[in-house]
């Protein structure tokens, strides 16, 4: 398989990984330019950079950045000098090499339930850089891609089925905005039921509705802990429109995925 193709297998499989290439050299070194190595968050490669010490600080380089997400041409001095422009290496060559770094990282799931007018106004302006829209909903009229143009699949589907079946990638967001709060739970319920590893899951409802869902929950499967429940969803921004609604909603998301910590209108669950 070459490289290409093995680019290709990775984003296929929404692996995580950075492409590291050489892009420049200067003196005595063990690499020719474009050479490339990919790679993965777990530390495996494909391809070679020119092996030794050189490629072992590649590879460090491109985890510590792929952490971020960041791309970054970065300079190794593969001499035993030191230098405060470039990461010394500590071999012999006496050679500098430039080495590209492009992180690859897949986009994240957003499953949305229910295909209303909140669910309309949020696939208009979430980042579909960042995200991958699928929405389901149970009403032939609602589960219509006319008018979820930015979404990436749109599923016409029975919510506690389809929330039973579905499998969603490791820390991907869900959004529950149905039309009924029979829905809600059932969809509430089977995420926690079946354990499902996400890092976002964010219902709508008032105090008391969310209050009495959660309770029902803990009857039914036990008190657990929920770090990732965000119900009521969204932030304190202000606003009842559906679009106000919607960017309360996409700004929770964006503090969640970057860890920032903000106002959320979320409940206290372990005092319920």
């Amino acid at each position: 398989m070459d490289f290409e193709e093995k680019i290709y297998q990775f984003k296929k499989q929404k692996s995580k990984f950075v492409i590291a290439t050489i892009v420049d050299t200067k003196g005595s070194v063990p690499a020719k330019i474009a050479s490339k190595i990919i790679i993965l968050s777990n530390g495996e490669t494909f391809g070679t950079v020119g092996g030794g010490e050189l490629e072992n600080a590649v590879i460090q380089k491109g985890l510590e950045l792929l952490k971020n997400n960041r791309n970054q041409t970065y300079s190794f001095d593969l001499s035993q000098s030191e230098s405060d422009s470039s990461e010394n290496v500590g071999m012999l060559c006496g050679g500098n090499v430039w080495v590209f770094f492009e992180s690859i990282t897949p986009k994240t799931e957003l499953y949305i339930f229910g295909g209303g007018h909140i669910s309309q106004s949020l696939q208009k302006i979430i980042d579909r850089q960042k995200f991958q829209i699928i929405i389901v909903d149970n009403r032939k009229d609602f589960a219509n891609p006319k008018i979820h143009p930015n979404a990436d699949e749109v599923h016409c589907e029975d919510y506690d089925k389809f929330s039973n079946e579905f499998t969603p990638a490791e820390n991907s967001f869900i959004v529950i905005v149905t039309h009924g709060h029979k829905h809600d739970y059932e969809i509430l319920r089977n995420i926690y039921k079946r354990k499902l590893k996400l890092k976002y899951v964010g219902m709508i409802g008032s105090k008391i509705k969310v209050k009495e869902n959660v309770k029902a929950l803990f009857d039914e499967i036990g008190k657990i802990a929920l770090p990732n429940l965000f119900s009521p969803i969204g932030l304190k921004v202000g606003g009842n429109s559906t679009y106000e609604i919607a960017i309360s909603i996409v700004s929770e998301m964006q503090a969640v995925l970057y860890d920032k910590e903000i106002s959320h209108l979320r409940m206290d669950y372990e005092k319920l």
